[in-house]
């Protein structure tokens, strides 16, 4: 998963020498070993073979209510990746669809985000998502490493 994770900040243009980083991808792995089978997190996966070709992970976040989220509850899907030999199979719609009906059914969140590539986007639009009218921003606050 964390290999997969390094192939989605790829896509998502972020630079080689961060993505190349082993201080994240140890940390992440860390979250992996810790967070696979909680209660508000789900991973999902596609082997060809054996091998994990393909992942998406779906957790339940907590904000404050408001009129789309009345109990605060809020899926995020992330982390979905396929590796590029095995691309354009419907693996990501697959895992995708995996995630939505886990919210759905198993969870009580009323929406799910996910920021999507521009190649991500045709994935995600046959399935309700809209791009938001206001956009996602973020800053980085810059802490020593450990």
């Amino acid at each position: 998963m964390v290999v997969l994770r390094a192939l989605m900040f790829e896509a998502m243009g972020t630079p080689p020498e961060l993505v190349a980083d082993a201080r994240w991808r140890r940390a992440a792995h860390d979250w992996f070993v810790d967070r696979v089978g909680a209660a508000d997190v789900r991973v999902v996966v596609a082997e060809v073979d054996g091998e994990v070709v393909a992942g998406a992970v779906g957790e339940v976040t907590t904000l404050i209510p408001g009129p789309t989220t009345p109990n605060g509850s809020v899926g995020l899907v992330s982390n979905v990746a396929t590796l590029h030999r095995h691309r354009g199979r419907g693996l990501a719609s697959a895992l995708t669809d995996d995630l939505l009906a886990w919210f759905g059914g198993r969870t009580d969140v009323t929406r799910v985000d996910l920021f999507a590539t521009t190649g991500g986007q045709r994935i995600y639009q046959p399935r309700g998502f809209s791009v938001r009218a206001f956009p996602a921003m973020s800053l980085s606050v810059p802490r020593e490493p450990d």
